[in-house]
């Protein structure tokens, strides 16, 4: 069951989690917290930097939204 997440590196490790599903190589660019909400972003590019955004519900620890390049 998703828990609240209290950090950028927790946010970080739900994100990657979650794209690990899609792309195997990610590489954490940045993670903040806007409000309520942890905004990820994580390169999924293998050779080239391609940038995934992932929206974490900071109190839930569910995907509100993500998108994929």
């Amino acid at each position: 069951m998703p828990e609240e997440v209290k950090s950028a590196t927790e946010a970080t490790e739900v994100a990657r989690s979650f794209l690990k599903k899609y792309r195997m190589i990610t590489s954490p660019l940045r993670a903040v917290r806007e409000g309520d909400a942890w905004l990820v972003e994580i390169d999924v590019g293998p050779i080239f930097k391609s940038v995934a955004k992932v929206k974490i519900d900071a109190k839930s620890g569910e995907i509100l939204e993500y998108s994929l390049p």
